[in-house]
């Protein structure tokens, strides 16, 4: 075993992970800059989506999602209400 390995492993296994909201149309692509958690992003969503607040008036018809910070990994998409 590589020396310092597991106590590396064993601290990545306990980080939390963060997450941000993506807009994404066939024409563009932006991000909030969040640094939050998953519920978080996903109230965030539910809240403001059909609105005119932030991104959602410019990304009608596009897909709103969830990603996570650290592995890119899409947890959650909607699409985006006119």
């Amino acid at each position: 075993m590589v020396e310092g390995y597991s106590s590396t492993l064993k601290n990545n296994t306990n980080m939390s992970n963060t997450y941000d909201v993506f807009f994404n149309d066939d024409n563009d692509t932006n991000a909030k800059g969040f640094e939050e958690s998953k519920e978080y992003c996903k109230d965030y969503i539910a809240t403001w989506n059909g609105t005119n607040t932030s991104y959602f008036e410019d990304y009608k018809g596009g897909i709103v999602s969830v990603v996570c910070n650290e592995t890119g990994e899409t947890i959650y998409e909607e699409e985006v209400k006119g």
